[in-house]
């Protein structure tokens, strides 16, 4: 009887749980594969848009930018008096190297960058990054390019194309991408190279997904760029036919057939029109992800209709015992009153116990974990309380009731006409302008107050030999900096710039308004540096691990507070002397 009851709850627990789950999970696995398909579809579509702006953004912008460059008749005079073979003036001389620094820069900083060339039409010679001077046409190891933009039509702004440049015959050539930008304000062309290989390993990184392949066409429907190699023999396909006619015919759009078959793979193809670099960006997306979702979801509903059949039976096992349990005391009761025996009394408890522990254990770890941290931070605050204490055990009224001592004895000794006893006073003023409130700022009228009493003690201490020239605008002189913002730039001049057999030592400060900034300049008359001591000097006052207090710690202070842009700037020739100059805000936004 017992196994009988549980076969039918068995068969209807089936019929209850299993039926309906089953008819569930086939109604949503067609809808999760349409919508599935529609996502694969939606985010194709998304991400070709998003590799449009990369694409854009890494290319179109550089020939925009030198294209935007040439409307300035400075540059474009200095340009073609260069190319003309006619002499520069000074002006159109550093004109001319302004523009070589920008040009050249596009290849250093970006490595899928081959070359940049610059041409205008009819001359014999153009610019190019690649020897970064003047080249002539017709010795130049790289002459394809001109026949190519010789051949594009008139109407045409940008053309693109795939070839090979070979700078040595003993060298490998490059698979190269160029494109030829038609200037907008001179009759030439800028011509970018990018060399395929590492620009594919940039497009790869802008793809949403791995299953992703992007292919990019000229305007005559050449594949110029495939950004996975297992596309290689899609030009071959009757899509790429179909892809080429379109293109010819000035179509930007697939159609509707977009499920393609290659090599008995599914693929969804899409295509979109780039109109600043003239080039049609094919997306073909493999359905192997599509395929392997739904995988994991046949295995996800298989391994939940088997927990449900494990379960449906365990609850038919469990609800068929209970039930023959209760049954059977029924007849124990019964029974034991037949037989005249007394029946005690049995209570069956519904109450759930262990959520409650759990909840209280849980609860317990939590408040002992943040006990702890609570702990820790206090102790942690405590330790750094402790060095703030002794770090401010030095009393700074020491240092001034000391110097306040041996003055009065300088002025009985020298009176108060003494160089002793105005060095005293001007380092009593030091002292106490550096250790008074080191932290809050000051306007630079106290600054400079500070440093005039500086410079008068490196006066005395160089035999009246040092002569200080200022140049401050008016304007700027109640505006806040932080505390001793100059004197270690007058404190390098007097301890490694100044050559003292040169005689008297002329240092000059200039701080002007520049609008949202203030610049400051520190001239001095001393031996100055050459240009490998100069580039240790920036290694030095650079490397966040050094001790030094003086230009280090200012140019570490500088950045800290106004970021890399105010870094100090140091310019010195050997002989000549040295300039040291820096820029702050006008605003400082963190007074």
């Amino acid at each position: 009887m017992l196994r009988k009851y549980f076969i039918k709850r068995a068969r209807w627990n089936f019929i209850v749980m299993i039926i309906p789950t089953l008819l569930i999970f086939f109604l949503f696995g067609v809808f999760f594969l349409y919508s599935q398909r529609a996502s694969v579809e939606k985010e194709s579509v998304k991400s070709l848009e998003s590799f449009e702006d990369s694409l854009e953004a890494s290319i179109y912008n550089m020939g925009y930018q030198l294209d935007t460059l040439m409307s300035n008749s400075s540059f474009s005079l200095a340009f073609k008096t260069m190319l003309d073979y006619r002499g520069l003036s000074h002006s159109d001389l550093t004109t001319f190297n302004m523009l070589k620094y920008l040009f050249n820069s596009y290849e250093s900083s970006y490595s899928y960058i081959h070359s940049v060339y610059m041409y205008l039409d009819g001359r014999e010679r153009f610019l190019t990054s690649d020897t970064r001077q003047i080249a002539n046409v017709d010795t130049y190891f790289d002459r394809e390019w001109l026949d190519e933009y010789k051949s594009m039509a008139e109407d045409e702004r940008v053309y693109t194309d795939h070839r090979w440049i070979q700078r040595h015959s003993y060298a490998e050539p490059v698979e190269v991408i160029s494109i030829f930008y038609r200037m907008t304000y001179m009759d030439g062309v800028i011509v970018i190279n990018i060399d395929k290989s590492e620009y594919g390993k940039l497009l790869r990184s802008v793809l949403i997904s791995e299953n992703q392949k992007v292919l990019l066409y000229n305007s005559k429907g050449d594949i110029i760029c495939i950004t996975d190699p297992e596309l290689e023999d899609f030009e071959a396909s009757v899509i790429n036919e179909d892809i080429k006619k379109r293109i010819q015919g000035k179509e930007t759009e697939l159609g509707s057939k977009k499920w393609v078959k290659l090599d008995g793979k599914y693929y969804f193809a899409d295509m979109l029109y780039s109109e600043y670099l003239n080039l049609y960006e094919v997306s073909v997306t493999s359905r192997a992800q599509l395929m392997e979702d739904l995988r994991i979801y046949i295995i996800m509903a298989v391994v939940i209709l088997f927990v449900e059949i494990i379960l449906m039976i365990l609850l038919a096992y469990i609800y068929t015992k209970r039930n023959f349990s209760y049954i059977e005391e029924c007849v124990d009761v019964f029974s034991a009153a037949e037989r005249g025996e007394a029946v005690e009394e049995r209570f069956r408890s519904a109450d759930d116990e262990y959520s409650l522990i759990f909840n209280n254990v849980i609860r317990m770890h939590l408040n002992n974990s943040k006990m702890q941290m609570d702990l820790l931070e206090k102790q942690h605050e405590a330790q750094m309380a402790q060095m703030n204490a002794l770090q401010l055990q030095i009393n700074p009224h020491f240092i001034f009731n000391t110097l306040q001592t041996l003055d009065f004895e300088a002025i009985k000794k020298e009176g108060y006409d003494s160089e002793v006893h105005r060095m005293i006073q001007n380092l009593s003023m030091v002292v106490k302008y550096a250790l008074s409130e080191p932290t809050r700022d000051v306007t630079i009228r106290m600054e400079l107050e500070y440093l005039k009493a500086y410079l008068e003690i490196q006066n005395i201490r160089f035999g009246g030999n040092v002569i200080t020239y200022f140049e401050v605008d008016e304007t700027i002189y109640e505006c806040k900096v932080f505390r001793l913002m100059l004197q270690p730039v007058l404190e390098n001049c007097f301890e490694h710039g100044i050559n003292n057999d040169e005689g008297k030592i002329h240092v000059k400060v200039k701080i002007f308004d520049r609008g949202d900034e203030i610049t400051v300049f520190v001239v001095d008359n001393g031996r100055g540096i050459t240009g490998d001591e100069l580039k240790k000097l920036y290694e030095k006052i650079n490397n966040k691990d050094s001790r030094n207090i003086g230009l280090t710690n200012l140019n570490r202070r500088l950045i800290l507070r106004y970021g890399e842009d105010h870094a100090l700037k140091i310019r010195s020739k050997a002989g000549f002397g040295t300039e040291v100059s820096f820029s702050v805000p006008k605003n400082d936004p963190i007074q």
